[in-house]
C-alpha cells in the first residue's frame, strides 16, 4: 500500500466516521423528543380523566381551566417542572327538534414544554349527565 492509498483510506474513513456521529445526535434528539412526547400525552390524558370523572358537571369550567406548572396541579405535575398543562373549554348547544336539547362540552388540554419541538393536545367531548 502506498501512502497515497492510506491518506485516501483516512480521509475516507474520517468522512464516514463524521457523517455516523451526525446520525447519532440526530437519532439521540429524536429518541428523546420521543420520550417527552410520551410525557406530554401521558399528563395531557391524566388530566382529562380526572375531568371526565368530575361529577359536577356544570361547574367543570370553574374547577379546571386555566395554566398548570406546579404541584398544587390536579393531577400533580411533580417531577414535570418542565411541562406546562393548559385545559380550556367549549361548550356545544344543539337543539334536536322542538323541545329536546343536546348538550355536551369539548375539552382541549394542551402541554408544552421547552423540550417539546410542538406543543401536545389532547381533546374530549364530556355530555351533560341527566
Amino acid at each position: 500500500m502506498t501512502l497515497i492509498e492510506v491518506m485516501f483510506a483516512v480521509v475516507i474513513l474520517s468522512g464516514v466516521m463524521l457523517a455516523l456521529s451526525q446520525f447519532g445526535q440526530e437519532f439521540t434528539k429524536a429518541t428523546r423528543n420521543s420520550a417527552n412526547l410520551g410525557i406530554a400525552s401521558d399528563l395531557a390524558t391524566a388530566r382529562l380523566e380526572v375531568i371526565r370523572a368530575f361529577p359536577a358537571y356544570d361547574s367543570l369550567e370553574i374547577v379546571f381551566s386555566g395554566t398548570e406548572t406546579d404541584a398544587n396541579a390536579d393531577p400533580s405535575l411533580v417531577g414535570f417542572e418542565n411541562f406546562t398543562r393548559t385545559t380550556a373549554f367549549r361548550s356545544t348547544i344543539t337543539v334536536v327538534g322542538s323541545d329536546t336539547v343536546a348538550h355536551y362540552k369539548t375539552v382541549t388540554v394542551t402541554v408544552t414544554s421547552p423540550l417539546l419541538r410542538a406543543a401536545v393536545a389532547k381533546s374530549v367531548d364530556i355530555a351533560s349527565r341527566q
